[in-house]
């Protein structure tokens, strides 16, 4: 990779490390004062709300800076979680407060992801593009790891308020490595746009982003079927809080998902020259009978964890799958408003999904609801077979279906 990839790469660690660790504070922060299945539901539901909005940012994404948007997006996030952790210090973290700000910070980090994408694919020959994208989430994930695996006993010995300052000044330390040190090439689209003509200019891009996703038939096929099975999955993801008696066995549970996830993206390119039509209801297959069998079988020891592990390699490996199918079947110049729009319609259920949980888990048993969840997988699977669209998909990972 060249030394700007790198420098990308750098950033998205030490991002994503921060957004983990204030993640798992956030959630257990409500866990251990209010102990409610509904309110830890509706905190993964207002965490994972900004991608449901990602398709906003998309002209602004394709029109300006790509620099000036991720350095501007990890400042302002560093600035709001400092925020949190001083309001944390002094008592006045009110539960309401903290959602809209825990709200605004994550928004801003979503920015981030169809910007880099965007950057990935401009910066990336296309035949090395499979292997750029596993290299970034392999990279990342391994933090993820030790961060999620370390996540309960920092927050027991550490406490919640010192993992808010960490991660501020982790954030706003990446906006000043994005500001001083990131060069990337200057898109066609990209303009210094006057002020007046903003909100005209916005509104073209927006529409004529919006045309362009739109008559990826296929590829919105596909997005389709995967909105059904995240929907289900963060059903049951809502309850892994619940169901942990421990801070420690969440990190467990985390470990086990970043481990699992690692894993796939590792050997995913490994995998690439397979028929889509074969891989990714084999994967699917793979992960929904994993998962469901983890959490029926939660008492015996670390099985549950090796399952839940195994579940997510088969979840990591058709996430980059996704991402890159993206980047393969939109056109140039297109590629971070079309991500941008792809990915809202990715999540756009997801939050949805984790208040369902946390709405169900008041009436019923969290394991159950987790059992349950996996069967979205087997859905996906049927689905992709069923579907004339997905079912022909003949060709490998790499090779683009829709039209330019």
């Amino acid at each position: 990779m060249n030394k700007q990839l790198m420098i990308l790469l750098t950033g998205r660690i030490i991002t994503n490390f921060a957004d983990s660790f204030y993640m798992i504070a956030t959630i257990w922060y409500v866990k251990s004062t209010t102990s409610s299945p509904l309110l830890i539901g509706l905190t993964s539901a207002v965490a994972i709300l900004p991608v449901t909005i990602q398709f906003l940012y998309g002209p602004i994404i394709d029109r300006f800076s790509k620099k000036k948007i991720l350095y501007v997006a990890m400042l302002g996030q560093g600035v709001l979680v400092s925020a949190i952790s001083i309001l944390y210090y002094t008592n006045l973290l009110w539960l309401p407060l903290l959602f809209t700000m825990m709200f605004v910070a994550l928004s801003l980090s979503e920015c981030t992801y169809p910007t880099e994408s965007a950057l990935i694919e401009s910066l990336t020959p296309r035949e090395q593009l499979t292997k750029v994208n596993s290299i970034f989430a392999f990279s990342y994930q391994t933090l993820d790891i030790l961060c999620d695996a370390a996540s309960g006993i920092l927050i027991a010995f550490v406490g919640l308020g010192l993992i808010y300052v960490t991660n501020s000044v982790l954030l706003i330390g990446t906006g000043m490595l994005f500001l001083f040190y990131l060069s990337v090439p200057r898109s066609k689209k990209e303009t210094e746009v006057r002020t007046v003509r903003l909100i005209r200019q916005y509104r073209e891009d927006f529409k004529e982003g919006f045309l362009v996703v739109k008559r990826r038939h296929t590829l919105l096929s596909m997005v389709f079927g995967i909105i059904v099975m995240n929907v289900m999955a963060t059903m049951g993801m809502a309850m892994l809080p619940v169901i942990s008696d421990s801070s420690a066995e969440y990190g467990f549970w985390l470990t086990a998902m970043s481990l699992g996830t690692l894993t796939g993206t590792a050997i995913s390119s490994k995998l690439e020259k397979i028929a889509l039509n074969r891989i990714l209801p084999l994967l699917s297959l793979w992960s929904g009978l994993c998962w469901m069998l983890a959490f029926a079988l939660k008492d015996s020891s670390i099985m549950p964890y090796l399952l839940f592990a195994l579940s997510w390699m088969g979840i990591g490996i058709i996430g980059i799958y996704v991402q890159t199918l993206i980047q393969v079947n939109l056109p140039k110049g297109y590629i971070g408003i079309g991500f941008a729009f792809t990915s809202s319609l990715l999540g756009s259920l997801s939050p949805l999904g984790y208040l369902l949980g946390g709405v169900i888990g008041e009436f019923t048993s969290g394991r159950f609801l987790l059992v349950i969840s996996g069967v979205g997988y087997l859905v996906f699977a049927l689905y992709f077979r069923v579907n004339p669209k997905l079912r022909n998909l003949n060709k490998p990972l790499s090779v683009r279906f829709e039209e330019s």
